[in-house]
């Protein structure tokens, strides 16, 4: 009987220490690690969230929209250098959505009818800053 109880004291100790979390995110920075991007993609919805430090790269992700009207919103702020690319194509890569920013933005929207987003693209030039993306049905 002490035997079993050793052991499950033991399992749970094991259970604790290694179901612990090691990586706390600091308040102010939504996207975790730097240059490690989080990306979330569901049936029409996409999140794209990175904390970038001297970031030159490009990231390109499919969406999973089966719907011609959608919103885009972001937000870019704490740019010290840099700029970013922001790209979204339909299947056959025409280009629906574009923009080249340079500077903070708070809460930019956009819109696109008419076509099904299928691709998005994000590049990176040298960035510093963070950036949230979001693109998401719209029945309006």
């Amino acid at each position: 009987m002490r035997q079993r109880i050793s052991i499950i004291i033991y399992l749970i100790i094991i259970f604790i220490f290694t179901s612990c979390r090691e990586d706390i995110i600091e308040p102010g920075n939504f996207a975790g690690n730097v240059n490690e991007p989080i990306q979330e993609s569901k049936l029409n919805y996409y999140n794209f969230v990175i904390s970038a430090q001297n970031l030159s790269s490009r990231f390109s992700a499919k969406t999973n929209f089966y719907y011609s009207t959608t919103k885009i919103l972001f937000t870019i702020t704490d740019i010290e250098n840099g700029s970013v690319s922001i790209g979204v194509k339909d299947e056959n890569g025409a280009s629906l959505y574009n923009s080249f920013i340079q500077t903070d933005v708070q809460s930019q929207y956009g819109k696109i009818s008419g076509a099904i987003p299928d691709r998005i693209d994000i590049s990176f030039y040298n960035f510093t800053g963070k950036i949230r993306l979001s693109l998401y049905y719209s029945s309006d």
